[in-house]
């Protein structure tokens, strides 16, 4: 394993647990660690300056998640995500987000459609300020507002399990200003055709915006490999 972390700072207030977790997933799924790679718990917990019990809890979940595998007499190894896998995240992303914003425009409340374009407007602002945590941080929140706008339980659990893989993937296809700056033009079509009630502009809008997250996975995943 000859990745590096960076140690975590005190300022963010996330559990640590989390922390690294979130680390290792964009270290795999931006091909940092690679399928075989060693993941050795004390090496970790030093490079990130953290105890060696918020590592062994993440490692476990890599497991859970399928991204990492416990071999006897060789430890923790990195199983990874194939592309196949990410490109079945996004297909499957497609159709269900879709079918979120249509629900949403049957559901969705005036107040709630207004937050929805003050966040537009944080994630403008932090997008030039080229401040990630925080343009992610209003990112979630948008999605979280049209999940519940859709008013279905099971979609919103399946919703959940997706966005935890893309909290990774999309730091991959998010990584420079031209990106963000599509995806908030995007979010500002799906938004408009959600306040006019348009459910099946909406829903094409919506699945445009994820072939297009799709795209920008894909040319990002290639310039690292480059």
């Amino acid at each position: 394993m000859n990745v590096i972390f960076k140690e975590i700072e005190n300022t963010d207030l996330r559990p640590i647990r989390e922390i690294v977790l979130q680390e290792l997933r964009s270290a795999i799924f931006q091909n940092q660690l690679k399928p075989g790679d060693r993941l050795v718990e004390n090496i970790i917990a030093s490079s990130m300056g953290v105890s060696r019990t918020p590592v062994r809890e993440a490692l476990r979940q890599l497991e859970i998640e399928g991204l990492a595998v416990n071999v006897p007499r060789k430890g923790t190894l990195v199983k990874g995500i194939s592309l196949e896998d990410a490109m079945e995240i996004y297909d499957l992303r497609e159709v269900l987000e879709g079918l979120a914003v249509r629900l949403a425009c049957l559901n969705i409340s005036r107040v709630e459609i207004r937050r929805l374009k003050e966040i537009i407007d944080i994630m403008e602002i932090n997008m030039k300020k080229d401040n990630y945590n925080e343009y992610i941080k209003a990112h979630n929140e948008y999605n979280e507002i049209i999940l519940k706008a859709s008013k279905n339980k099971r979609l919103l659990g399946q919703m959940d399990n997706i966005y935890e893989y893309l909290k990774s993937l999309r730091k991959v296809s998010l990584h420079n200003l031209d990106k963000r700056q599509g995806v908030l033009e995007e979010h500002i079509q799906i938004v408009n055709a959600i306040e006019e009630g348009n459910e099946i502009l909406a829903e094409e809008a919506a699945r445009i915006h994820v072939v297009n997250a799709k795209k920008r996975f894909m040319e990002s995943r290639n310039n690292n490999q480059g």
